[in-house]
């Protein structure tokens, strides 16, 4: 990831320049990647009986 894609991706999720000392790279790629699942419909959804079996 170069600079200017880096900087793209903070502007995308909103983060201010100043809140950039606090995150790490690899903290805004998996914001960034969690963004983008949000709007995802899964197929299978569990259920709490689901769970139960784990």
């Amino acid at each position: 990831m170069n600079t200017p894609l880096f900087m793209l991706r903070c502007v995308q999720l909103g983060i201010a320049i100043s809140d950039l000392e606090l995150l790490s790279i690899g903290m805004i790629n998996d914001m960034f990647i969690e963004r983008q699942n949000d709007d995802y419909e899964y197929p299978i959804i569990a259920t709490k009986a689901d769970i139960d079996r784990l």
